[in-house]
């Protein structure tokens, strides 16, 4: 009872400390439309689960053993394979998936990834250049969220509901953004409830695939080099596949928030819940 109590409190002091500056970042910088007007701002806002994470340590004295700091396990060398692999071949099914199911006309050979060389070379040089950035914000979430949070989630409950609350709390952690229209846009019914509904079912099947690479490996990194490489490739290349030659956006039979749902979370979705199964089942075992 007196180890779960102390998890508790070591959770609470963790949730404040990455949530309230986030608030207050997102709402003060906000552009309104979804995105920051400041970059520092932006950096610092991805930052907060990590810096919290080594303020919780300092102040309630756990200190940083188990901190999944390591590079892994013997043989962990797979994981971080299928960390490398899983977000550069997401864009492409769902590229799949858009065209065979939402585009009316054209096809995925239509597409500006294939008819204009110049447009692919920038767009992957534009995800390039983040990388940055983008190495930051992964490692940064990634020392929150599975590397902190969701061990200690499991010191009160089974690893599948952690997986599942951890979900929960790293989507709501994006409100300020979601609130104004980020990832999803702001033409769609129910806004902005429906982008916090779907954020929510994207970050719980995803948190179950960076979970398990963790687990797996004992370490931080694989789940954060994953996080990188998605935000650098996933909006970069997939909008690749929404126009055609011309330049111009392919007609769909729906709007653009149920075109990404429809399109990108379906291998989230199959990937979260294999990864769920198999942590069961390693648990049991």
């Amino acid at each position: 009872m007196q180890n779960k109590k102390i998890a508790l409190l070591r959770i609470a002091v963790y949730l404040v400390l990455a949530y309230l500056p986030v608030y207050i970042l997102g709402f003060v910088f906000s552009d309104k439309k979804g995105g920051l007007t400041s970059a520092v701002a932006g950096i610092l806002l991805m930052l907060f689960p990590a810096i919290a994470v080594v303020i919780t340590r300092i102040v309630t004295k756990e200190g940083f053993r188990d901190a999944f700091l390591g590079f892994g396990k013997r043989k962990s060398g797979k994981y971080y394979g299928a960390a490398v692999i899983y977000p550069i071949v997401l864009p492409f099914v769902s590229a799949v998936i858009l065209h065979l199911l939402i585009v009316k006309n054209g096809s995925i050979w239509d597409s500006g990834f294939f008819a204009d060389s110049t447009m692919t070379a920038a767009n992957l040089l534009i995800a390039f250049a983040s990388g940055v950035a983008m190495a930051l914000h992964g490692l940064g979430e990634e020392l929150g969220w599975r590397a902190y949070l969701t061990p200690k989630l499991e010191e009160l409950m089974p690893t599948s509901a952690a997986v599942v609350v951890t979900g929960i709390i790293w989507a709501l952690w994006h409100g300020p953004l979601l609130v104004y229209g980020y990832d999803f846009g702001r033409d769609y019914d129910l806004f902005p409830y429906g982008g916090f509904m779907a954020m929510i079912v994207m970050c719980i099947f995803m948190s179950a695939f960076y979970t398990w690479l963790t687990k797996r490996t004992n370490s931080v990194y694989p789940a954060a080099l994953s996080h990188m490489i998605l935000d650098m490739f996933l909006t970069s290349v997939f909008s690749m596949f929404t126009v055609n030659a011309d330049g111009n956006k392919f007609e769909y039979r729906t709007n653009e928030f149920w075109m990404m749902i429809i399109s990108v979370f379906p291998m989230m979705i199959i990937c979260g819940i294999i990864c769920m199964v198999l942590m069961c089942r390693k648990k049991k075992a």
